[in-house]
């Protein structure tokens, strides 16, 4: 069966043209063909669907060369097979570098057929390879929007196991751990008053219980969710990793710039279970002691890297996913990197230890301006005496005797509200005149009943601790503030130390430490700021 052909003749001569189209039809093509010989015909006829041209080389007001210029600009794909009377070896050569198909000479038209076929067979399979080329692409794209989807799945599954474990340790904290340090505080309260009683060894084992439970319950919470992190950035969060990595026996030099990372919380999050998984992979392969953990920042881009002295390995084999390998956590790490934009370098050589860099994009964001001033008094329904403020926690009470140290007391934890103010009455010259318990209600009160001392929680809602003893501070300099967490990392110790607070007392240890800390803050007060009253109040406990 003849093969269709639908064929261009550029040729100025009727004879030569018929003997090109009887030398196809002979070698079996069923022909369909048109002649021109101007370079205005051919433009108007590009525009057809046509298989093949066949081309003098030169005619008198057109030639070969200027034919395949056309089919360029045109960006057509044609295959072109010269048929010319006479030509030289380099035009010839010329003419197929521009997209000449192949040249035939007309005194050896017998040859045409099968150049003919060799030129479609050519186009043919540059077809193919287009149309795999761009399946390829499709599917290359296909692949990558799906390794985009994979990677942010990735991120968003760490995510929210971070956010499982913070709510988890925020449960254990404002509801455990709370409760361990109220029924803490009310079972020393008991022993005090049956010191001598026979069963005073059982209670004293029971405190024990209490206190190690307390201690254990700290330390989950900050293994789930490390408060320095959500409290006050990747930069304390990272001097509470070097402290926790040595229960794994691994001492950590931390080098950070700036005391502030302006990373989103998520990024936050992000980075540092990386730089935590990092550290933990050197405590179980690096065969090493000693670890850094730098922080630099460089225009646009932020550069943490974790190195280590120990065996090293071959950072080729980063890519093997074998199951329960940690070569799969340094993959994960990489791809949470190219999620954020950024990337994960690793470097490492057998018995030279590795160093390894988590770079992402960086603008450090301004200092976060202050909020405007909150307003200095309350209605004076609110100064009333006896008064008691809609919001939850928030109430005052009269005046007392000028002589008493008039004491706010600040957490969002009513029980434990109660267990210390129970512990402060037990001083005769103790008074607690407000409670409050979120920040933003503590600089209200503040400001309305002028208090003597505010014992102030860290973690708390609206506005936290360390903002509210800030704010508190710069507008009542006079005012001692005493911090107060079930934590009692240092990370948050200097923390409250820099916004204004005088002491920090571990909720744990308040029945034994709160009254003397307060002693103690409003003496060194009263010497800081010369002849005061509180200097000269008497702190005598009535127990």
């Amino acid at each position: 069966m003849a093969q269709p052909l639908r064929v261009l003749l550029l040729e100025d001569l009727d004879t030569d043209a018929e003997l090109m189209v009887h030398e196809l039809k002979r070698a079996g093509f069923d022909l369909v063909w048109d002649r021109i010989d101007t370079e205005e015909a051919l433009l108007q006829c590009l525009d057809q669907p046509y298989d093949l041209i066949l081309s003098d080389n030169s005619m008198p007001s057109f030639n070969a060369m200027r034919a395949l210029t056309c089919l360029q600009q045109r960006r057509l794909d044609i295959p072109l097979v010269i048929v010319s009377g006479s030509i030289g070896e380099e035009q010839a050569v010329a003419l197929l570098r521009h997209g000449a198909a192949d040249y035939i000479m007309k005194d050896r038209l017998e040859r045409l057929g099968s150049a003919v076929a060799q030129a479609l067979e050519k186009k043919r399979l540059r077809d193919d390879n287009q149309a795999a080329h761009a399946a390829l692409q499709a599917r290359t794209g296909e692949l990558m929007r799906s390794q985009e989807r994979l990677r942010a799945l990735a991120s968003d599954l760490t995510l929210t196991e971070q956010r499982e474990r913070r709510k988890l340790a925020g449960d254990l904290h404002d509801y455990l751990a709370q409760l361990l340090v109220a029924g803490r505080m009310k079972l020393r309260q008991a022993v005090a008053r049956i010191a001598k009683e026979p069963g005073t060894p059982l209670l004293a084992e029971l405190d024990q219980i209490f206190d190690e439970s307390l201690r254990y319950t700290r330390t989950l919470i900050a293994d789930l969710a490390p408060p320095s992190l959500q409290e006050f950035g990747l930069s304390h969060a990272f001097q509470w990793l070097s402290e926790h990595m040595r229960t794994h026996g691994l001492t950590v030099d931390v080098q950070v710039g700036s005391d502030r990372i302006n990373l989103p919380d998520d990024q936050a999050i992000l980075v540092f279970q990386s730089v935590r998984e990092l550290l933990l992979n050197i405590v179980k392969h690096a065969e090493t002691n000693r670890a850094s953990v730098t922080v630099a920042t460089r225009p646009t881009e932020l550069s943490i890297t974790v190195t280590d002295g120990g065996q090293g390995f071959d950072h080729a084999v980063v890519g093997a996913h074998e199951p329960g390998a940690s070569r799969f956590g340094l993959f994960s790490i990489d791809e949470r990197m190219r999620a954020m934009g950024g990337r994960f370098e690793i470097n490492s050589t057998p018995g030279r230890g590795t160093r390894a860099s988590l770079i992402l994009p960086y603008w450090p964001a301004a200092e976060p301006e202050l909020r405007e001033s909150f307003k200095e008094e309350l209605s004076d329904l609110k100064a009333a005496a006896g008064h008691s403020d809609r919001r939850s926690g928030l109430t005052t009470q009269p005046s007392p005797e000028q002589s008493m140290v008039r004491v706010l007391l600040v957490d969002d934890h009513v029980m434990v509200r109660r267990g210390i103010k129970s512990l402060l009455d037990g001083h005769d010259s103790l008074r607690v005149i407000g409670e409050a318990s979120d920040g933003e209600q503590a600089v209200e009160l503040t400001a309305q009943l002028r208090p003597d001392v505010v014992l102030m929680d860290v973690n708390l809602p609206v506005m936290d601790g360390v903002t509210a003893t800030s704010r508190i501070h710069q507008d009542h300099p006079d005012i001692v503030i005493i911090g107060l967490s079930v934590h009692d990392d240092h990370q948050i110790v200097d923390a409250m130390t820099k916004a204004g607070a005088a002491a920090f007392v571990s909720k744990g240890s308040v029945t034994e430490e709160l009254y003397e800390a307060i002693s103690r803050a409003l003496l060194s007060k009263g010497k800081r700021s010369g002849s005061s009253r509180r200097d000269k109040i008497p702190l005598s406990n009535k127990a």
